[in-house]
């Protein structure tokens, strides 16, 4: 069934499958080819194509390309469901002859080729809208939070949320401050955007040769300030509790010469940083699944625990990093004179 969709709707003919992670992959006369689920509504995934294509016409190598039906559509049914097909970059000898970029210089030659580039997709513009976002996931989680302590029967669960969450919600009420008073989200220009990721972390880029390890996907591209993926990813190396991965990071976008090195506004990466998005995450997860996990609740309560442990670590590091760190590269950045705990 999948070769045939493949051939009938792509004229393609699948000379061997494989898997990459999670995706189906297949080779076709020489090209290799991945199958994604279809995510979005059709113009988000249009925008997010035509960007793919603009950012391989301005050099950003490892753009993992759409590919059409034959008669010019972009979704096909493969396999019984909408599918998505994207060609990988295809893998070229010459590049062993020079050291690749760094993860954080090819990040930020993206933020400048695509600075201003906003869609008039509503879906993939996240500029300005991180105060909402976070009001809104707090006030759920407020609601939740009422909600138990009502409860006659608590569970291990419900007892810790219920012990933490002012902890947390304090925690996010100052997040949210300095992005007003210092981050200034709402002074935000459209041309302060450029292209970003959903989550930007280690397996947003993939390896799909020797070649060819920064290979990027169109479906997780949206609109918004480049303190988005640096924080992002700045989470993630900080939850691993390598400090020094962290700095080179960092040194490494700023040593990229593009006006997007030097346009980051730190105190927006603070405020991200500071939101404890991984115990919101974890507690959004247990309460909107609830009826169904009754089984897992003891394995939850265990997980929520060790997410306990892991985020306090994080914050630790995090604010002992940003202000060892980042005076170096920012010139006196506004966090960095300030108490970040």
């Amino acid at each position: 069934m999948f070769e045939r969709n493949i051939y009938d709707q792509y004229g393609f003919h699948c000379d061997e499958r494989w898997h990459l992670g999670a995706y189906e992959g297949f080779e076709s006369e020489g090209n290799s080819y991945i199958v994604t689920p279809y995510p979005r509504k059709e113009d988000s995934v249009l925008t997010q194509f035509e960007w793919a294509r603009q950012l391989e016409r301005a050099g950003i190598i490892d753009v993992a390309m759409p590919v059409q039906t034959m008669d010019g559509k972009v979704i096909a049914k493969i396999d019984g469901a909408q599918q998505l097909i994207f060609r990988l970059p295809q893998d070229d000898p010459r590049r062993n002859e020079q050291p690749q970029q760094p993860e954080a210089f090819q990040l930020a030659q993206i933020h400048e080729v695509s600075r201003g580039w906003m869609p008039n997709v509503k879906d993939l513009n996240f500029l300005g809208s991180w105060l909402h976002i976070w009001e809104t996931r707090m006030s759920q989680l407020e609601n939740w939070h009422q909600q138990v302590d009502a409860r006659r029967q608590k569970n291990d669960f419900d007892r810790q949320f219920l012990y933490t969450f002012p902890y947390y919600l304090g925690r996010a009420e100052t997040a949210m401050q300095w992005l007003v008073e210092e981050g200034q989200e709402h002074l935000l220009q459209p041309y302060d955007g450029s292209i970003n990721h959903t989550r930007f972390t280690p397996t947003s880029w993939f390896a799909a040769s020797p070649t060819t390890t920064q290979v990027k996907l169109p479906l997780q591209f949206v609109y918004d300030h480049p303190a988005r993926d640096l924080g992002e990813r700045l989470r993630s190396i900080y939850r691993q509790g390598d400090g020094e991965e962290a700095y080179r990071f960092i040194e490494d976008y700023y040593g990229a010469q593009f006006r997007g090195g030097n346009n980051v506004h730190w105190p927006l990466i603070g405020a991200r940083l500071l939101l404890p998005l991984n115990y919101v995450e974890v507690v959004e997860d247990h309460y909107m699944n609830e009826g169904t996990n009754a089984e897992n609740r003891s394995l939850e309560a265990v997980n929520f625990e060790e997410e306990l442990a892991a985020e306090e670590k994080y914050l630790r590091l995090t604010s002992e990093c940003l202000l060892e760190h980042l005076p170096s590269s920012t010139a006196g950045a506004w966090f960095t004179r300030r108490i970040f705990v």
